[in-house]
């Protein structure tokens, strides 16, 4: 909980209540993973001011600011219309006003509508097929920025108003133009590098995109572009808080730790398999004083084969444990931050050295679950899946893999 806790919404209140009065209009828009809770705390610091909250479906809001439900992490009519209302919200803003983005993870989906002339329904199959492909976050973001109306600085272009964005980071690297594909602030990816990702990932629908990434109209603000010179950016949470937040914890309990990484990116299967020999090592050759425990962060992909149901978190945790095979003395959680791993309402999955043993008297074949993906089903027949609801707050994958010394 310390890893969720360090980068949950109240981090914001310093930073908005530090903001300088202004003469015009002070107006909020609020979108992501994180926007239910962020809303609140906007109007704690700014009052009831105007502007737009976009969120996940089913998340209530306690606000004075125009709230929509949107869908993720596949886009809906709902997230076109999200994207619209931003579009709108921005446009009507003046010189002497100003906007504040609180912008988190999520917000790509959430807030999504095509470039003009573009078919929804292309966008969102190109989409659903990058999503299957294994592409990483940033890849994803790469295309999914030179096909918005809204995305990769456009809003910034729109808005005559200066701009204030505080992001919470769920980005390898922190690299704030893929948070959310980053509307407001400059893209440093162009046509080019989305039609490069498409190709590499032999994207079916790539041809019927040429249009927009080819015709420079199409395109995304230059980073050069004065609009975003009125833009002044803070990252308020990322990963690297969250990890930080539980070593303290564990360091308290007398656990050493080791920090492995916040950017950590690939398959999650290759990822696990060299994590457990990792512990694996440490467990037999390390000349442990103290349990140690190996954290990392970042996010992990999978690139969809199987017909089973799972997320990339409780596939690297499945995987953890084949490659394990039961060894005595490591524990593991792997969570997404944002308590949804894939399109599943679960977080992850957490394991010990009992869990394989268990699997195998209940039946369940764990390398039947790894290729057909369906790594949800196999930890929620042991009930060993992690369900916490939405957390608020995304600061991607959480990955804590505890050594013992005692057996």
């Amino acid at each position: 909980m310390a890893a969720v806790n360090a980068a949950k919404a109240d981090c914001l209140v310093p930073y908005l209540q530090a903001l300088p009065k202004i003469t015009g209009e002070t107006v909020v828009l609020v979108v992501g993973k994180a926007a239910a809770s962020q809303a609140v705390i906007a109007n704690y610091c700014l009052g009831s001011v105007r502007g737009l909250c976009i969120v996940p479906q089913g998340q209530s809001v306690n606000t004075s600011l125009k709230v929509i439900e949107a869908t993720h992490p596949v886009p809906s009519n709902a997230s076109q219309l999200a994207a619209q209302a931003a579009f709108e919200l921005v446009k009507s803003l003046g010189p002497n006003d100003r906007l504040v983005c609180l912008i988190s993870g999520g917000g790509s989906a959430l807030m999504s509508a095509p470039l003009p002339n573009m078919p929804f329904d292309l966008k969102l199959k190109v989409h659903q097929e990058l999503l299957a492909s294994g592409a990483t976050i940033s890849e994803l973001n790469t295309v999914r920025k030179q096909l918005s109306l809204v995305k990769g600085g456009r809003l910034a272009k729109l808005c005559a108003a200066p701009i204030e964005n505080f992001l919470i980071s769920d980005v390898p690297g922190d690299e704030i133009e893929f948070i959310a594909s980053g509307p407001t602030v400059p893209a440093y990816t162009n046509q080019l590098d989305a039609m490069e990702v498409l190709s590499r990932y032999e994207i079916p629908s790539s041809e019927a995109l040429r249009p927009w990434l080819t015709e420079a109209a199409s395109a995304a603000p230059a980073p050069e572009d004065p609009c975003f010179e009125r833009v002044r950016t803070t990252v308020v949470a990322a990963p690297s808080q969250s990890l930080k937040a539980a070593e303290l914890v564990l360091i308290s309990q007398g656990v050493d730790c080791l920090i492995m990484g916040d950017a950590v990116e690939g398959d999650s299967e290759i990822v696990a398999r060299v994590m457990a020999q990792t512990a694996l090592w440490q467990k037999r050759h390390g000349q442990l004083k103290r349990p140690l425990c190996l954290l990392s962060g970042g996010e992990t992909t999978v690139r969809v084969t199987g017909d089973g149901v799972g997320g990339p978190n409780s596939h690297f945790a499945l995987c953890l444990l084949d490659a394990l095979g039961g060894e005595d003395g490591i524990t593991a959680i792997v969570c997404d931050t944002d308590g949804v791993d894939g399109a599943a309402e679960i977080a992850g999955a957490y394991l010990d050295s009992d869990t394989l043993r268990r699997a195998q008297n209940l039946g369940l074949d764990i390398k039947e679950a790894i290729k057909r993906q369906d790594a949800h089903s196999f930890f929620s027949a042991l009930g060993q899946s992690v369900i916490p609801g939405p957390t608020g707050t995304n600061v991607n994958d959480f990955r804590a893999i505890l050594i013992d010394t005692q057996s």
